[in-house]
């Protein structure tokens, strides 16, 4: 038989820790005003933690009285409270603390070695201070980067950043961000942010670090302008140049080409004057956060890019411009609104999910749809021969993926639909529709006949 009286000796050492009977160690916590003593017992904290185990070490504590004393002013003396409190009893209550608060608690049990708190705090603010890691992206990150404990966290910080960038990138608190850190954010392929903008980012950056240099850059002095292309180094290696516009290129780069190497400037004036030889690295490839689909992933979209006709792009490269103009969890399961809002907008894909069903299935218009009379034209009816449809296992990788190329022309028009790929995929307000025998426009047949569907998307796709 046996029983667990862990509460009632809980009980027990939260009134020792109350009543500090029997102290032996005036631990000083804060700094200044904030400054406060706590007289706590030694044995108790060096059982519950290594690192107090090595720093009490009563070689290494002076002595003041009859006890030790040791201080530890870069922990506020509320956080050190909690955490003493922790040690003693084993319970944390941190539901009327601040963000900061909390931030500084896991900090501290980093430093304290105090793992089980660390992530009792890491989770606590993942969970249920969202806002708070929102709103305070730069705080959170230059608190915790370097802390390997916290990888969860500053994961967690990373994809909000790239999820949501105006909390970093529209006021100026990003241009107190050190370097390493500031380099981690570029390098997120997920970022959603167009890449001229990060290139401004980078020069303001860069520009508050040596407030002498003033515009126009073209008149930088030698030392400032190499003083510069120092500070911006471990930065410029995560700008995707070649996915800027000429206009782009030509505005907003090429008066700093001075910054940047020699083959760097090679390859950018080789592709504003042949930019078919895109070169094949990082700066060439798109960021996958700029992809606005919940269906999708960036593969899957470099995989239609080069089934639209970029053969020879990259595996993972998006080569086309895909731009959401309709998703229907947003503008509604209604083949009107979809006529108002992706008609005459040039070539699109379609893209959809069958509720319960995981796969996702698709199409690619060259030309555009069109409302007139209100019937509906689609590629196939129209006498474009390059159009295809496809099927693909999953939204994130192109693992099992089918595509069926335009065999059989048609002039009719139907009205009253969606999008409408012949008999072998249109939808029809929220129902998917599929004949499984009707392969004779496409090649292929999709695996599902019919169903109601999750959600569809519509892009235009531009060089």
């Amino acid at each position: 038989m046996s029983k667990n009286f862990y509460p009632r000796h809980s009980n027990n050492f939260a009134q020792l820790f109350e009543s500090s009977e029997n102290f032996d160690l005036a631990l000083y916590a804060g700094h200044k005003q904030d400054r406060k003593e706590f007289k706590v017992h030694s044995q108790i904290l060096c059982a519950q933690s290594t690192y107090f185990q090595a720093a009490l070490s009563k070689k290494l504590l002076k002595k003041k009285g009859y006890c030790y004393v040791f201080e530890k002013a870069n922990i506020e003396a509320n956080v050190f409270e909690i955490i003493l409190r922790y040690l003693y009893t084993g319970e944390v209550d941190i539901e009327k603390c601040d963000g900061f608060q909390i931030l500084k608690l896991l900090v501290a049990s980093d430093e304290l070695n105090l793992d089980d708190l660390l992530r009792f705090a890491q989770n606590y603010l993942i969970e249920s201070r969202k806002s708070f890691i929102v709103e305070q992206p730069v705080r959170v990150l230059q608190s915790i980067f370097r802390l390997e404990s916290c990888k969860a966290l500053r994961l967690f910080c990373l994809d909000e950043i790239c999820g949501n960038r105006t909390n970093l990138f529209d006021s100026d608190e990003y241009l107190t961000l050190e370097e390493d850190i500031f380099a981690q954010i570029l390098e997120q392929d997920k970022l959603r942010m167009k890449e001229v903008e990060l290139w401004k980012c980078v020069l303001k950056w860069g520009a508050t670090r040596h407030p002498k240099l003033k515009y126009p850059p073209t008149r930088w002095p030698t030392y400032g302008r190499n003083r510069m292309k120092k500070t911006l180094a471990g930065l410029i290696k995560h700008i995707r140049f070649f996915t800027m516009s000429a206009d782009e290129y030509y505005d907003e780069v090429r008066p700093y080409k001075k910054l940047f190497s020699k083959k760097l400037r090679e390859e950018m004036l080789q592709f504003i004057m042949l930019p078919s030889r895109r070169p094949n690295h990082i700066m060439a490839r798109a960021r996958a956060g700029l992809l606005d689909s919940k269906l999708v992933g960036p593969s899957v979209m470099a995989f239609i890019a080069r089934c639209i006709g970029c053969k020879k792009a990259a595996y993972d490269e998006i080569s086309y411009k895909f731009t959401l103009i309709y998703r229907a969890s947003r503008d509604g399961f209604d083949n009107q609104r979809f006529r108002r809002m992706c008609s005459s907008k040039g070539p699109t894909v379609v893209i959809a999910k069958i509720m319960n069903h995981p796969n996702i299935f698709g199409g690619y218009n060259p030309s555009s749809w069109s409302d007139s009379n209100k019937n509906y034209i689609t590629s196939c009816y129209s006498g474009a021969d390059n159009s295809f449809i496809f099927e693909i296992s999953d939204g994130r990788s192109t693992a099992g993926a089918r595509i069926g190329r335009c065999v059989h022309l048609s002039g009719r028009r139907y009205n009253g639909y969606g999008p409408f790929f012949g008999s072998n995929f249109y939808i029809n307000q929220q129902t998917w529709s599929s004949n499984l025998s009707g392969c004779n426009r496409y090649g292929i047949a999709c695996s599902v006949a019919s169903g109601t569907l999750e959600e569809y998307e519509v892009f235009t796709v531009k060089n």
